[in-house]
């Protein structure tokens, strides 16, 4: 199994659920072992797995996550950081989108974007950009998982996004959860 995947996966459990054995166990219903070893790549996961793998990321996000992890096969640099790598490339298409009016963006409660709430992470709110292209069923979508506080900010202190995003980055962020 590539690392670079297998550290984005990771990286994305952390963010959703309360721990990656909430996950295993109530999603994929797998055993620990099974689970280390698929994290060592030891052996995959059934196909089934592997999409509700997927699941964890929108389509246009899975696909990125195929390109990182591709990259961190042929680049040092993203070998040695494939989630930072994967979170950079994630805001700055996002920012393109909103400082192109190419998408429309809302954000999603916890209720909406969580319904197993006993293994879901509740402290976190989750900004979702849509690039629409008039076709029936064809849009892409990021999502971006923020602390709920930074919502707060933005709604209340009415902070324009564009402006709060462009005075944070992906790093910040991170160390804000």
């Amino acid at each position: 199994m590539n690392q670079a995947l297998v550290s984005i996966v990771l990286h994305a459990i952390k963010e959703q659920y309360v721990s990656e054995k909430a996950f295993y166990s109530s999603q994929l219903g797998i055993s620990s072992q099974s689970w280390d070893r698929w994290k060592k790549g030891e052996h995959g996961l059934k196909p089934d797995n592997m999409q509700i793998v997927a699941k964890l990321f929108s389509d246009y996000e899975w696909m990125l996550v195929q390109k990182v992890a591709r990259n961190a096969d042929i680049l040092p640099e993203v070998a040695d950081e494939p989630v930072r790598e994967y979170q950079f490339l994630k805001y700055q298409i996002a920012k393109k989108w909103l400082t192109s009016g190419l998408a429309s963006m809302k954000w999603l409660s916890i209720e909406e974007s969580q319904a197993e709430q006993p293994v879901r992470k509740a402290s976190i709110t989750t900004l979702r950009l849509e690039a629409n292209y008039d076709f029936w069923s064809y849009k892409d979508i990021i999502n971006l998982r923020l602390p709920s506080v930074i919502r707060q900010q933005i709604e209340t202190k009415k902070v324009d996004l564009l402006a709060w995003m462009s005075e944070n980055d992906p790093d910040t962020i991170q160390t804000m959860k």
